[in-house]
């Protein structure tokens, strides 16, 4: 069996859907005759860690891990030190006053501006260096044949390029977002963005293949590289047919009403996406107010601390129409999605949001849940067409309200949502076990 050193900073113990993709082609590439060497950190701040992730990587797998030194080291050292004060200076009601909440948004909005012009390309570039030595003592032990990183953050295609450059190994470069053009990325001063497009380059002349996970990140790297078109290749999100099997098995979570159950799950990170599904609510409230009575929206997942802001103050009108039910592991969170009625897409129309690979649409579309996709016609809303499922949805106020009426006097679906399974994990491990043997 041959042997791909994998570069992955989001994998477990780290959680959300950042590690899935990875995850699923460390399970199946041995299936295909690659067995992963994983190059991961040891000590990430990431935002979501859970222990129980560790459970889900395969028995045997080779997991080399690097220490990283971040910024949020720094931050979560200052919350500490500083959690006593906080909950001493709080309000009466048993929260942060508004001049609290107004003060901590200045400060996360500073210290954000701060990392992204004081670390580059991201806040993880100083795992580099030790990354690129565990790598290096990985092959030296025993030799891999290629070398696969998948990003963001972006620092994980530096440390494979850095690598590549050093054995001349070929190398998969895995945009699972993309870099420049990323719909919510936030401004860069020039300089920043001549550096960004430098080291994007780079990448893509360093890799033997580059792969995306939608067609229209593809088409745009192809328009802006037509000369390396030809290495560029699509790879698909997707959903896990064991994962599917284990959230089939168990009870439906018992449920204490009746009501229609419309389910997001994953991270709101837009404030666009956020104002466009309240203002949405809103909408629908003031034409159907007995939908509080008859439907419930669940959001499941992380909010960043934008939408945060956002939602302490416009979720209380909203009253019993909303539920959040905060971050959950894998399990959990399909478990949530199986007992639901039916499944939200939420993009707010801006640049690249048309090509966002949406990871929560395969999940939906493996329990065969019916969708809801507010979104601009684009990737998600092709995807659907293709597959004749769901309901596609204008990503304005009046398009939300309008897609939520259809969806409630639609008769639930009689047949599977991707019936000749294009979008499992094992599929689409397989296509890249074949890119792997191509390039090796």
């Amino acid at each position: 069996m041959r042997r791909v050193l994998m570069v992955a900073y989001t994998f477990p113990p780290l959680a959300g859907v950042g590690i899935e993709r990875t995850l699923a082609h460390v399970t199946y590439l041995p299936d295909n005759g690659w067995k992963p060497v994983v190059v991961a950190p040891a000590n990430s701040a990431y935002r979501l860690i859970d222990e129980r992730t560790l459970e889900r990587v395969p028995a045997g797998t080779e997991v080399h891990r690097a220490v990283t030194l971040e910024p949020a080291h720094l931050r979560q050292a200052a919350r500490r030190l500083t959690r006593g004060r906080a909950v001493a200076g709080a309000s009466s009601s048993g929260g942060p006053t508004g001049a609290e909440n107004g003060l901590r948004s200045a400060l996360n909005a500073a210290w954000r501006a701060y990392v992204e012009m004081a670390f580059f390309p991201d806040e993880q570039v100083l795992w580099a260096p030790a990354a690129i030595a565990a790598a290096r003592a990985a092959h030296d032990a025993d030799p891999v044949d290629a070398i696969y990183s998948s990003v963001p953050p972006v620092t994980g295609h530096l440390v494979a390029a850095a690598v590549a450059r050093m054995t001349g190994l070929p190398w998969i470069a895995d945009f699972r977002d993309p870099w420049i053009g990323n719909a919510y990325a936030h401004p860069l001063p020039a300089p920043h963005r001549a550096v960004r497009a430098s080291l994007e380059r780079l990448i893509v002349r360093g890799a033997a293949r580059s792969v995306f996970a939608s067609a229209g990140v593809r088409d745009e790297y192809a328009a802006r590289y037509p000369r390396l078109a030809h290495r560029f290749v699509v790879i698909h999100n997707g959903y896990d047919l064991d994962d599917v099997a284990a959230a089939r098995a168990p009870a439906v979570p018992a449920r204490t009403d009746d009501r229609f159950r419309l389910i997001f799950t994953g991270s709101v990170q837009g404030t666009d996406e956020f104002d466009l599904f309240a203002d949405g609510m809103d909408l629908l409230l003031s034409r159907d107010p007995g939908f509080r009575d008859r439907a419930v929206v669940q959001f499941v997942g992380w909010f960043s601390p934008q939408v945060e802001a956002i939602a302490r103050r416009r979720l209380p009108a909203l009253g019993p129409a909303v539920e959040r039910l905060g971050f959950q592991p894998k399990a959990a969170t399909l478990g949530l999605l199986r007992a639901a009625d039916a499944a939200l897409v939420l993009l707010a129309a801006g640049p690249g949001r048309e090509h966002v690979p949406s990871a929560k649409l395969f999940d939906y579309l493996g329990l065969d849940k019916r969708v809801l996709a507010v979104a601009p016609r684009g990737e998600v809303r092709r995807i659907l067409d293709e597959l004749g499922w769901g309901i596609g949805a204008d990503p304005t106020p009046e398009g939300f309200a309008d897609g939520v009426t259809r969806l409630l006097a639609a008769p639930p679906p009689d047949r599977a949502a991707d019936p000749d399974r294009r979008f499992e994990r094992r599929t689409l491990s397989r296509r890249l076990a074949e890119l792997l043997d191509e390039i090796a």
